[in-house]
């Protein structure tokens, strides 16, 4: 009977130790688990600063396309090149209104979205400034000569979330020459010259044709 009691007592000793390292395993297992979650989460919230900071990138790009081409157009037309020194005087566009940029970084640029609104609270700001070109001496930070310039998005979204996104832009003007003129009829006479058939004789040195 004594050894009985004596194995009866080693048992409770094995069960009570498998039970603890369950427990311990449970516990590892669960820690785990929400550390998964949170690190899944924190991915989630950088992955959607990420792309809020993206739509600001393309929503400024997106609306300075058509007005690019609206303040050069003067310049595409005498085939010089375009510049970008209404983005760096603001969106008002009003020369040193305050809102233009004041230097060539970040900080001293011309902020020109404050707070779009992607959803919710899913926020971004865009800022541009020129890099350093050399403009004229004292404007040089709002003369942009090379036809580049600097764009920043910064975005924060629920959960405490933060991204930035910053991009070179060039604007240029591309393929053929200055528009002088029209020349539908250059060299198309019966001839095959520049005046036979014409009422007017064509230039023959014109050119430029619209493409």
């Amino acid at each position: 009977m004594k050894n009985l009691h004596n194995q009866r007592g080693a048992v409770l000793v094995t069960a009570m130790v498998i039970l603890a390292l369950l427990t311990i395993i449970g516990m590892a297992a669960t820690n785990t688990s929400m550390l998964e979650t949170m690190i899944s989460a924190t991915e989630r919230t950088h992955s959607e600063a990420f792309y809020t900071a993206e739509a600001g990138v393309d929503h400024l790009r997106r609306n300075f396309k058509s007005v690019f081409l609206d303040k050069n157009m003067a310049k595409f037309a005498a085939g010089t090149d375009p510049d970008w020194d209404f983005a760096l005087e603001g969106p008002d566009e009003i020369f040193n209104s305050g809102d233009d940029a004041t230097g060539s970084t970040y900080l001293t640029g011309s902020r020109w979205i404050t707070d779009g609104n992607l959803s919710g609270n899913y926020l971004y700001n865009v800022t541009v400034w020129d890099n350093d070109d050399g403009g004229t001496s004292g404007n040089e930070y709002r003369d942009d000569t090379d036809g580049i310039i600097y764009l920043r998005a910064d975005a924060r979204v629920p959960g405490g979330g933060s991204s930035s996104i910053e991009i070179l832009m060039k604007g240029a003007a591309t393929g053929g020459s200055a528009l002088s003129g029209y020349g539908a009829q250059e060299g198309g006479g019966a001839g095959k010259n520049y005046g036979a058939n014409d009422v007017d004789t064509v230039d023959a040195s014109f050119s430029s044709q619209i493409q």
